[in-house]
């Protein structure tokens, strides 16, 4: 049933990664570099925006397919010949891509891409996407579908629906932030991303949805492209122009078809966590949620003794287990593995706390 899904997926990977080289020669002829600084990893300039690659070859595949594949239509509403909920995701898309490149070029306040992340988020709910309920243990759900609004553009009818576009707007800009924060070591944020998105490819085909599946093999693609770039020792860096765009797309993929929130949680769930753990510490240290450091959990992990590749491929390791088992799991299967998530994060603090204090009393002692 899979075998269907390669040529997308490999279309996509040449594609991009060909757009990559292409990326890599323009920032470096115009200077668009990484410079290292004491909140970095890394000890020389790095290309950046390869994430500008990644967005034109998922635009590029998914247009070419929304024209010749009878399999990628999430409804029956379109806009001239195109399905309704893809304009929404190519919007959403493009004001990220644009956003991204400004900020990789010439920086960008928080706040003001907070603000554009919404829209971001905001557009795809406004062209027909949103959690319509929430599934809770032992079979039974919440419903979010009180639609109290409707408009019409293009000869088609819109619905805002309070309560399910509210949470949908709040899981795709968490997941934006989720990965811009996490995009921190070479080869993270594209990998675990990667897993996420075949992880969601392989359950869409369990739950009978083409289109959905379609959509996460063709993204699963173009970010394959670009791993052999990014991973360590890194060529070129996505910038924020990839790592929102890749935040997006999984908040993207989790709404679209339905049923897999909390699939993506559990995939995602240690980066989703680690912000949320960063960003109170950060409050409660009276600076910026959104103020830079050294303080994430990847970070930490570099600072008690593992290389960048070992700390990357143990999260690698770690997503790709909780993946496996949302899979194969039913809803209370999910909230079970959820609290062996908290377990994990909770042993993987105290561990690190250990090894730093470990570390230091023999810095100490030389």
């Amino acid at each position: 049933m899979w075998q269907g899904y390669i040529q997308p997926l490999v279309v996509a990977a040449i594609i991009t990664c060909g757009l990559t080289f292409s990326v890599k020669a323009l920032a470096e002829k115009f200077g668009i570099f990484d410079n290292p600084s004491p909140r970095k990893i890394h000890h020389k300039p790095i290309p950046r925006l390869g994430g500008v690659a990644i967005v034109i070859a998922f635009l590029l595949v998914t247009i070419g397919y929304s024209l010749a594949s009878p399999r990628f239509h999430f409804g029956l509403e379109k806009i001239f010949i195109f399905d309704q909920k893809m304009v929404g995701v190519w919007l959403g898309a493009l004001v990220l891509l644009v956003l991204g490149i400004i900020d990789d070029i010439r920086g960008v306040k928080p706040l003001f891409k907070l603000f554009w992340h919404i829209v971001a988020a905001s557009l795809v709910v406004i062209f027909g996407l949103s959690i319509s309920y929430i599934r809770l243990p032992f079979g039974e759900h919440l419903e979010l579908t009180n639609a109290i609004w409707n408009f019409q553009v293009f000869h088609t009818n819109f619905q805002i629906i309070p309560w399910s576009n509210l949470l949908t707007v709040f899981w795709i800009v968490l997941l934006i932030n989720t990965m811009n924060f996490l995009d921190g070591l070479d080869g993270l944020a594209s990998g675990i991303s990667t897993i996420a998105a075949l992880v969601l490819f392989f359950l869409s085909l369990s739950l009978a949805q083409p289109a959905s599946a379609l959509l996460s093999i063709i993204f699963a693609g173009c970010i394959l492209g670009f791993v052999p770039w990014n991973f360590n020792p890194a060529k070129i860096f996505m910038g924020d122009s990839g790592s929102m765009f890749l935040g997006f797309m999984l908040g993207v993929l989790s709404v679209i078809s339905g049923g897999k929130v909390a699939t993506a949680f559990l995939v995602l769930g240690i980066p989703v966590l680690d912000v949320g753990w960063v960003a109170i510490r950060r409050i409660i240290s009276g600076q910026s949620p959104f103020q830079a450091d050294k303080y994430h959990l990847h970070h930490r992990l570099i600072t008690a003794g593992l290389t960048q590749r070992q700390a990357v491929l143990m999260l690698y390791l770690v997503s790709a287990i909780f993946g496996i088992v949302a899979i194969f799991s039913q809803t209370e299967g999910k909230v079970q593995a959820f609290m062996w998530l908290l377990l994990v994060m909770g042993a993987l603090a105290i561990t690190l706390i250990i090894l730093e204090y470990i570390k230091k009393r023999t810095q100490k002692n030389v």
